[in-house]
C-alpha cells in the first residue's frame, strides 16, 4: 500500500504512508516547512480513517531534525486527537533521537514480538537508499544495508551485520546483541575504528595497505580481522 498526501507519489512533495508487517510506516519528506507538513496530515485524517484504527504506525523522519515544539504540537494536534496508536519514531538526526528517547518514546525500528517460548523471532534488514551525514545515527535490530556513504561522525548501530556500499568514515557497531559471527563490509574503508561484539579496533589510519578500499572485518580467534575485497 503506497498513499501520498496530495495524491502524487513523489517522498519530496510531504508524506507517504507504506504498507508494512507491522501496519504502516508515514514518510515525512525532509523539505516541506512545518506548516505544510501539519496541513498534510489534517488532510491524512480525514481521507485515511485506517490511521485512527488499531493498526501500528511508524514515525519515520528521514534525515529532517525535531525540535521539542514540532515533536509536542505533532502530539497534540494528530496523535493524541486521532488516537494513533504510534509503534516507535524514527530520524537520522541524533539530537532528535536523544530528545524522543528523553521524553519516553518508543525509537527505532519496531522490535518483533515474542514467541511462544519467550524468544524473539528474527529481525529484518533494513535497507536504506542514501548517505549518512556528520551527526545522523541508524540503528537496527537486525542487518543493516547502506547504499551509500556512511560520513565522518555519522553512526550506524546492528545487532547484525553492517553493509556500506559506499564509503565507511563513520562509525560502525555490527553485533550490538554481543554476537561475533557478524560481519562489517565497507565499499571504500576509512574509518578510524570499528566495532564487532564486544571487540573494537585499534586506532585504525591511511598507513593500512587496505586503507580506502574493499574490505570485510570478521571476528576470528577473538581478535578483529580485516581482509581486502576483490571485486
Amino acid at each position: 500500500m503506497s498513499y501520498a498526501a496530495n495524491s502524487r507519489n513523489s517522498p519530496e512533495e510531504g508524506i507517504i504512508l507504506k504498507g508494512t508487517g507491522y501496519g504502516l510506516r508515514m514518510i515525512f519528506s525532509e523539505d516541506p516547512p512545518e506548516e505544510e507538513l501539519f496541513s498534510s496530515l489534517r488532510r491524512l485524517s480525514a481521507e485515511v480513517p485506517v490511521l485512527s484504527g488499531n493498526l501500528g504506525v511508524v514515525l519515520d523522519f528521514q534525515g529532517r531534525p525535531l525540535t521539542r515544539a514540532f515533536i509536542l504540537r505533532l502530539l497534540s494536534e494528530f496523535v493524541w486527537p486521532g488516537n494513533i496508536r504510534v509503534l516507535s519514531w524514527i530520524c537520522l538526526d541524533g539530537e532528535t533521537m536523544n530528545n524522543l528517547r528523553s521524553m519516553g518514546a518508543a525509537t527505532g525500528e519496531p522490535v518483533p514480538e515474542r514467541t511462544g517460548r519467550g524468544e524473539k523471532s528474527a529481525s529484518g534488514s533494513l535497507i536504506l537508499h542514501r548517505s549518512l551525514r556528520s551527526g545522523q545515527r541508524v540503528e537496527h535490530d537486525g542487518d543493516i544495508l547502506i547504499i551509500g556513504h556512511v560520513n565522518d561522525g555519522a553512526e550506524v548501530f546492528a545487532s547484525g551485520s553492517i553493509c556500506v556500499w559506499g564509503r565507511l568514515k563513520g562509525t560502525a557497531h555490527a553485533g550490538l546483541d554481543g554476537g561475533e559471527e557478524h560481519t562489517v563490509v565497507a565499499g571504500l574503508f576509512e574509518a578510524a575504528q570499528v566495532r564487532l561484539g564486544s571487540k573494537v579496533s585499534a586506532s585504525l589510519g591511511s598507513g593500512m595497505e587496505w586503507w580506502g578500499k574493499p574490505v570485510i572485518i570478521t571476528c576470528e580467534n577473538n581478535s578483529l580481522i580485516v581482509r581486502e575485497l576483490q571485486l
